[in-house]
């Protein structure tokens, strides 16, 4: 347990080497902020909180930098900190009002908007099609042997595709299955379709071969986009960082992002309302658990730091993530990365924000 003034002088270093990305000495620490003791006794108190982890001294003339444990307690004591203000809130409120609502430009945009507002890498996973049902089937003609599917999800996904067929059929025809099954396939998901997927093709026996192609190159579909789409905004943005001058460090990095399915595996289906998998990781105190909001369940912010990260690869960089939702589930995630040196308060509040407007935006779709 640390004491008041080792909170202070703590939370001081941090905030401090956070701005100015310097190691920070006792005299600058008795200089900026109000301590109230001596620089000896911020001397010794800057030395006890090195043995006990929470700071570390890159050498013997050089002041002190935080360590993970250091950040974390910091994040920790950020209960209630605000990091964005009033108007930037109201900002970001009607940027979503007045952003198209095509999922495409709904992903990108909130990645380049996320990226904008904290100077760090913005990485938004999109909807899977797998987590969203049917909501319209489109079946065209564009060759007696060629026909263009395109699928509309409930979530505003669009997927299509060409299907071969080995004979033709004409756009009267092909427009009658496509009524059939739009009204039999509305509303229904990825594994409702493939389990009824027989029923389907009994509706129009003389037609059963081109449905249960039909049916097949849906699922096919669905399944061809089980993982999340990724959507990247501002990966230049860390490379400014004085962290990251090394180019050591930026080719890690780089691969990191080329390699999505890091980022995948390190969230997966971890910020889901309540998360088993992450039910002992350190999480904000006022964003703890899935939380009722207006009808809406909300994922609690999680905040990985350095070496909290499993992956090796990720083990250089802090991770600020929620997750975002519409008709009583977690669609996607969004979370930015940037180094262990993160504006932490701006952080956690431009995610938070961010997603509660995408979400909010992704409800009424589902209205």
């Amino acid at each position: 347990m640390l004491d008041s003034r080792k909170k202070l002088i703590l939370y001081a270093v941090v905030h401090n080497y956070i701005l100015t990305a310097e190691p920070v000495s006792s005299r600058r620490l008795v200089e900026q902020y109000q301590l109230g003791v001596s620089p000896a006794t911020v001397r010794n108190e800057l030395a006890e909180l090195e043995e006990m982890g929470y700071l570390w001294q890159p050498h013997t003339s050089a002041g002190r930098i935080p360590t993970d444990r250091g950040y974390r307690y910091y994040v920790d004591s950020l209960m209630g900190s605000e990091g964005l203000s009033p108007v930037e809130k109201r900002s970001i409120h009607l940027f979503y009002t007045q952003l198209s609502k095509e999922m495409e430009d709904l992903m990108r945009e909130t990645s380049q908007l996320l990226s904008q507002l904290t100077n760090y890498v913005a990485v938004v996973f999109g909807p899977a099609l797998r987590k969203s049902s049917l909501k319209h089937l489109d079946l065209i003609s564009l060759c007696p042997h060629s026909i263009l599917m395109v699928l509309i999800t409930d979530t505003g996904c669009v997927a299509k595709r060409v299907l071969e067929m080995d004979r033709s059929i004409n756009q009267r025809k092909l427009s009658r299955v496509e009524r059939v099954l739009n009204r039999k396939l509305a509303d229904l998901n990825l594994y409702e379709i493939s389990r009824k997927r027989k029923e389907f093709a009994d509706l129009l026996p003389q037609q059963s071969g081109l449905v249960q192609g039909i049916i097949h190159k849906i699922l096919d579909s669905l399944m061809q986009e089980e993982k999340e789409r990724i959507y990247l905004g501002g990966t230049a943005n860390i490379l400014r960082q004085p962290e990251f001058e090394s180019l050591g460090r930026i080719q890690n990095l780089l691969k990191t992002l080329e390699q999505g399915y890091i980022l995948l595996q390190l969230l997966g289906e971890a910020l889901e309302a309540y998360p088993p998998s992450l039910s002992s990781l350190p999480a904000l105190p006022r964003s703890a658990g899935g939380r009722a909001n207006r009808g809406r369940w909300v994922s609690k912010v999680i905040v990985r730091i350095g070496s909290e990260n499993e992956a090796v690869e990720m083990q250089d960089y802090s991770l600020v993530a929620t997750g975002y939702h519409a008709g009583g589930q977690t669609l996607g995630t969004l979370g930015i990365l940037g180094p262990t040196r993160m504006n932490y308060p701006r952080a956690i509040s431009a995610v938070e924000c961010i997603a509660q407007n995408l979400s909010r935006i992704l409800e009424s779709l589902h209205a």
